[in-house]
């Protein structure tokens, strides 16, 4: 890890692309593991534009559940390293398919 931290340093600039699993040490499940969300709710049932269609208060109310678990989470040590890169200069983006606000919370202004 530390080499990787070194490589990132040297940089001229960077980009992060991240996804669920940065927030699992905030308290976020993400969506495949054992605790993830997909092991609660099927996602033949759920993670289909149709099946919006078809039931959307059903999905929604999945919805409402992930969004409550957000509530009192704050950023751990990765969304503070990538605000730190951020204001060294070295990271030019996050892209992030993540709707917990927590990289926006740590500074990130991507």
């Amino acid at each position: 890890m530390r080499e990787v931290t070194e490589k990132i340093k040297e940089a001229k600039f960077a980009i992060a692309l991240t996804g669920a699993g940065i927030s699992t040490e905030s308290g976020i499940p993400d969506f495949r593991s054992k605790n993830g969300l997909w092991s609660r709710y099927d996602i033949n049932e759920y993670g289909y534009i149709e099946n919006f269609i078809a039931n959307p208060a059903k999905v929604w109310k999945m919805l409402a559940e992930m969004l409550l678990t957000f509530k009192d989470v704050e950023p751990n040590p990765a969304h503070y390293t990538l605000a730190e890169l951020e204001k060294e200069g070295i990271l030019k983006a996050v892209i992030t398919q993540n709707i917990d606000n927590l990289h926006q919370r740590q500074g990130v202004k991507m």
